[in-house]
Formats: C-alpha cells, sequence, structure tokens
C-alpha cells in the first residue's frame, strides 16, 4: 500500500502552482473555487514533489496527478512513461532505503490496460467482494508478505520480493529496479536488456491462490 502523507497549498500558492502547470493539460479547466491542490515529498526524489489537483465539482474520483518541479511538468497518466520520464532529468535515488517506497509509488501509479497489479502486504490491504469467504480471506492471509528488499545481484539490479494480486489472482513476485541506467543480462533471452535508471521488471512469479472473490479494476481513466 502507498504511504504518502499529503499537504495542502493555500489559496496564493494553489493559484500559482495551477497557472504554472495548466498549459500540459489539454481542454482541461483547472479554475474554480473547487480546486485544491495539495502535495507530498517523495523520498527518491530530491526536487520532484508529487501534487494532487482535485476539483470537487465533479464526482469521485475527481483528482489528477502531477510530478513537479519549477520549470517542468509531467502529468501522471497511469502509464510507466511519465514516471521513467522524470527519471531521466530529475535527480533520483534508487538504493536500499528508497526502493522500497519508490515500488509502491509505481505500482500505485502504474495501471494497465489489461489488469493492475497491487502490492498487498496486510490483510486489510485486500479488497474483497462481498460474496467472499471467510476460509478464502484465511488462505490469502496467510500467503501475504511484506514487500522485502533482498538485496543487489549480479546483475546490479535491485531486488525486492513481494505478494501481489493481479486481476483476481495472488501471486509471489521478484521485483528488479535498475538503480542507474545500465546493461543486464537477461537469461531467458539470452542477451543484454538495457534499463533505465528507475526502470522495473517482475521476475520469478509464483501463482498462489487464484478465482478470488475480489474487484477486478476497469481500465484505469482520467482520474483517480
Amino acid at each position: 500500500m502507498i504511504d504518502l502523507t499529503f499537504q495542502s497549498l493555500d489559496s496564493a500558492a494553489t493559484q500559482k502552482f495551477l497557472d504554472a502547470v495548466k498549459g500540459s493539460f489539454a481542454s482541461v479547466s483547472l479554475e474554480g473555487d473547487g480546486v485544491s491542490v495539495q502535495y507530498a515529498d517523495l523520498p527518491f526524489y530530491d526536487e520532484v514533489k508529487l501534487y494532487a489537483i482535485t476539483d470537487s465539482a465533479l464526482p469521485p474520483p475527481n483528482t489528477r496527478y502531477v510530478l513537479y518541479r519549477k520549470g517542468d511538468v509531467c502529468v501522471m497518466d497511469w502509464t510507466n512513461e511519465p514516471i521513467y520520464d522524470v527519471n531521466e532529468r530529475a535527480p533520483i535515488k534508487i538504493d536500499r532505503k528508497t526502493c522500497i517506497p519508490y515500488a509502491r509509488f509505481f505500482f500505485h501509479f502504474v495501471r494497465g490496460q489489461l489488469g493492475r497489479f497491487i502490492i498487498v502486504e496486510k490483510p486489510e490491504e485486500v479488497s474483497w467482494l462481498p460474496n467472499a469467504t471467510e476460509q478464502e480471506k484465511t488462505a490469502v492471509n496467510q500467503k501475504l508478505l511484506p514487500l522485502t528488499y533482498k538485496g543487489i545481484g549480479r546483475d546490479n539490479l535491485i531486488t525486492l520480493t513481494a505478494t501481489v494480486v493481479f486481476k483476481n489472482a495472488l501471486f509471489k513476485t521478484d521485483i528488479k529496479i535498475a538503480p542507474f541506467e545500465m546493461d543486464a543480462f537477461d537469461p531467458e533471452l539470452n542477451a543484454p536488456e538495457h534499463f533505465g535508471v528507475g526502470q522495473m521488471k517482475l521476475v520469478n512469479e509464483d501463482l498462489l491462490l487464484e478465482d478470488l472473490n475480489v474487484p477486478i479494476d476497469p481500465p484505469p481513466g482520467e482520474f483517480g
């Protein structure tokens, strides 16, 4: 589960921020008394912050997200491209202390058209449908693992291990993260694979349980 602490901007700072970013939103109005802005610090970026722009005139979900530093606006669109673009430009630090919050942030804001990988570490982080039984809840709870740092492999990639929900199944998987731009040998391809800084890859997926009574998220829309 993502763990971010958002702080609200006052009215003057909100207007200044909206003036700086509104050109990055095509055919979207960021004006009106119902528009509010909050921001959160991200431990893996020195300068970039995450901003949440909420329009209370619209029904929930009604929040857009932006990665921003002065002169650099990157609108989040639920793909990995905005994050990777920012990683190439901004000072970013991926190490033992920051790799876990980076992974939580990444998997929260990257939601594929075919499904979303949701990191689940504790029983309360699993969303259940009303018809879910106590038996299957217990079976899932017994297999949940904390998101754990395993070290840096011979390929120089940071490795984490996690349990994730994808569609209606629970998996255990390793998450590979590039702490810097590099080429790493892929034994499956028998060839080197290029990684940009902060690029992710799931390996060693192990299906634990399937056909779970959990909601399957629809393809992502504009808001979150």
